[in-house]
């Protein structure tokens, strides 16, 4: 039995102009899309929680390193390219 959802009329006028507008075939399709954006969000934060529950377990188990500002900029730019690398593996998966 499909689930009936009811949506705020902001919402709704916005759903309305963007399936006018070619954005989505349908309420349906517009509903798919939201919830796909929704699941990929949850995914990441999962994968950041992960990466600071790591990092805390580092700086208890004294794996610290102190960074100048280049330093750390360079670590930042590691982490990030790290974790992207590991969101589209998830997304792969």
């Amino acid at each position: 039995m499909p689930m009936v959802v009811s949506i705020p009329p902001e919402l709704e006028d916005y759903l309305k102009q963007a399936i006018a507008a070619g954005r989505f075939r349908s309420a349906e399709d517009a509903a798919r899309e939201a919830f796909s954006l929704l699941q990929d969000r949850e995914r990441r934060i999962e994968l950041l929680r992960q990466d600071i529950k790591a990092g805390f377990d580092e700086l208890e188990h004294g794996e610290c390193i102190e960074l100048d500002s280049a330093g750390l900029r360079e670590f930042f730019d590691d982490v990030q390219s790290r974790s992207m690398a590991r969101y589209q593996a998830s997304k792969d998966a």
